[in-house]
C-alpha cells in the first residue's frame, strides 16, 4: 500500500494535533493530581498503607500497622523513602511484610544506598493504579482519535491500521514516561 505525499502531510498534521490534544489533557490531568494539598498525620498513614500496597501489592495487616507505629516518629516522606529503598534491596519476591520491606536496610547494608531525593511537587511517584488509569485514558483517547482521522480522510480498513499503529507508538512512548513507582 502506497501513501501519496499529500496524505503523508495531512496524516502528519493530524497526528501532532492529536497528540498535542492529548499531551495537554493528561499534562492538565497529571497537574491537578500533582497539586492535591498534603495530608494531616492520620491522612499520612492512610498514605503510607496505600503506598504499600501498591508497592508490595499485598493487603494491610495488623503485624504491618504495628511496624508502622514503631515509625511514627519519622515524617510520611522518610517512611516512602525508607519503603523504596529496602524494596529496592529486599531480595524477596513478593514482599513478606512491611516489616521485611523496613528491616531490608538494615540487613543488606552492603547495597549502595541512594542520595536524597530531588525536591518535586510529587514526591511519591504515580502509584500503579493510577498509571493503570491514566494508561487507560490515554488508549481510549488515542483511539478515539484514531477512528476521528480515519474518518476526517475517508481512510481504508488498510490506512487505517497503519494510523493506529502510529499512535498505539505514540501511546507507548507516552507511558514509558510516567514516573515509576520505585
Amino acid at each position: 500500500m502506497r501513501i501519496k505525499a499529500e496524505e503523508k502531510q495531512q496524516l502528519a498534521d493530524i497526528f501532532h494535533e492529536e497528540i498535542n490534544a492529548a499531551h495537554r489533557r493528561i499534562t492538565e490531568r497529571l497537574t491537578h493530581f500533582e497539586q492535591q494539598p498534603p495530608s494531616n498525620k492520620g491522612d499520612s498513614l492512610d498514605c503510607i498503607r496505600r503506598f504499600y500496597e501498591d508497592l508490595a501489592d499485598a493487603s494491610w495487616t495488623p503485624a504491618d500497622e504495628q511496624a508502622l507505629v514503631s515509625l511514627e516518629a519519622k515524617s510520611e516522606v522518610e517512611i516512602k523513602r525508607l519503603m523504596r529503598e529496602g524494596f529496592r534491596r529486599l531480595r524477596v519476591q513478593p514482599v513478606p511484610s512491611f516489616a521485611s520491606l523496613i528491616n531490608a536496610l538494615r540487613k543488606n547494608p552492603g547495597a549502595p544506598e541512594w542520595g536524597p531525593e530531588p525536591v518535586l511537587a510529587n514526591r511519591d511517584a504515580v502509584p500503579s493504579a493510577d498509571r493503570e488509569r491514566i494508561a487507560n485514558v490515554l488508549h481510549r483517547e488515542l483511539d478515539e482519535a484514531a477512528r476521528t482521522i480515519a474518518s476526517r480522510l475517508k481512510l481504508g480498513d488498510s490506512k487505517i491500521e497503519i494510523v493506529r499503529e502510529q499512535l498505539e507508538t505514540v501511546e507507548g512512548a507516552i507511558i514509558s514516561e510516567f514516573t515509576p513507582l520505585v
